[in-house]
Order: C-alpha cells, then sequence, then structure tokens
C-alpha cells in the first residue's frame, strides 16, 4: 500500500460527509472536511466531449481544492534554506511549476482514492502553535483489513485554515519532495530542477 505515499495527493484520502456543528470548534479539522468533500466531485476539466458548462463547473472544484491547499508554503518549505538563495522570479517559478504538476497529476489521483471501501475516523486536531495545527485521522480498509494513521498539518493564513503537508505512517509528503528536489539541486542544480518540472508537465498536459 505504501508504493502511492510518495505521490502528492495520494495520502488524501475520502473522508465522510460535510462539516459537522461539534467541529465548529475545531476550525483545521473544518477545513480538511471541506477539503475532502470538495475533492470528491472532482473530474477532469479537461476531458474531451464535455459542455462549455461542465469544463467551468469542474473548473470551479480545481480552484476550491486549491483554495484550501497551500501549495505556495509548501514549495518554500520544500526548498527551505535553499529558498533564500533564490530570486523572486526564480521563487514564483517553482511554486508556479510545483502547482501546475499537482493540479494536472495530483488531483486526478483524489478521485481514484476517494472511490475505495475505506472508513475515516478523525482521532483529533493538536495545537502546535497559535496558527498551526495537527488533524490526525485513522483510515481502514476493510477489505484489504489494512489501517493508516495520517496527520494534516495545517496553519492558518489571513483568512483561512489550509493544508502545507500530509504525514502517513510517518512519512512527510513534504520531506520526501524536499528530498527529491534538493538533491537534484545539490547534484545539478536550480536550473536542472526545473527543467525536469517543466518536461514533466508538458508530458502530463499532452496526456489531457
Amino acid at each position: 500500500m505504501k508504493n502511492f505515499i510518495p505521490m502528492f495527493f495520494a495520502a488524501l484520502f475520502a473522508l465522510p460527509l460535510s462539516v459537522k456543528a461539534e467541529d465548529a470548534d475545531h476550525p483545521a479539522s473544518d477545513s480538511v472536511r471541506q477539503l475532502i468533500d470538495t475533492a470528491k466531485t472532482y473530474k477532469n476539466e479537461y476531458e474531451k466531449g464535455i459542455t462549455a458548462e461542465e469544463k467551468a463547473s469542474r473548473a470551479k472544484v480545481r480552484e476550491k481544492i486549491s483554495s484550501i491547499l497551500d501549495l505556495k508554503e509548501m514549495a518554500h518549505l520544500i526548498l527551505k534554506n535553499h529558498w533564500a538563495k533564490l530570486k523572486d522570479s526564480e521563487r514564483t517559478q517553482y511554486a508556479d511549476l510545483l502547482s501546475s504538476l499537482v493540479e494536472k497529476i495530483g488531483y486526478p489521483q483524489i478521485a481514484e482514492y476517494f472511490n475505495k471501501d475505506i472508513r475515516i475516523e478523525f482521532l483529533g486536531e493538536k495545537e502546535l502553535s497559535e496558527n498551526n495545527r495537527e488533524v490526525m485521522v485513522r483510515i481502514t480498509y476493510p477489505n484489504d483489513e489494512f489501517i493508516l494513521y495520517t496527520s494534516f498539518m495545517i496553519r492558518k493564513d489571513s483568512s483561512s485554515w489550509r493544508v502545507y503537508d500530509v504525514i502517513t505512517d510517518g512519512d512527510s509528503l513534504l520531506l520526501i519532495y524536499r528530498n527529491q528536489h534538493m538533491g537534484i539541486i545539490k547534484e545539478k542544480g536550480f536550473g536542472e530542477l526545473i527543467r525536469l518540472m517543466k518536461k514533466k508537465l508538458a508530458s502530463a498536459e499532452n496526456k489531457k
């Protein structure tokens, strides 16, 4: 089962139903529920044969998912100390490429995993600091007799709580990306990382 963990959205499994009244005092958990409820309705907006109205509706779902995920903060945290060495234009380029790759490759994976027979239990919401929370869930696959423990790492920006990392059975998606991307930078430079990201994005767009 762990072979899907390095894929960015493979750790975002189906959560039950909409936000409940008892979650009102748990804003980070509320945000996770909103994310998953929206993601469960995701469909490829570039699918051939759909109407303009369907395309627009699907685009709104994608935009809603992206508004709850903090992909720009994730980009910052992935490159960590190297971030300060980059020009503003390079930071923007990297963050935009990462966001595009997640949307093009990661979002379709959401629908696939949401269709699985799974059970979700919210185990609690931990305050890490004034503007940071950890939302802990247990994911059970009845058919496979398999259980995963997942934490959604969430921070509050100016107006909402947004997910910036997902940790599944101790494996942080942010750290997986950091190891991959910083490894490329150290070996071949930032320019090579950008080239590889552009190549992967072009490949994904050609498959639309």
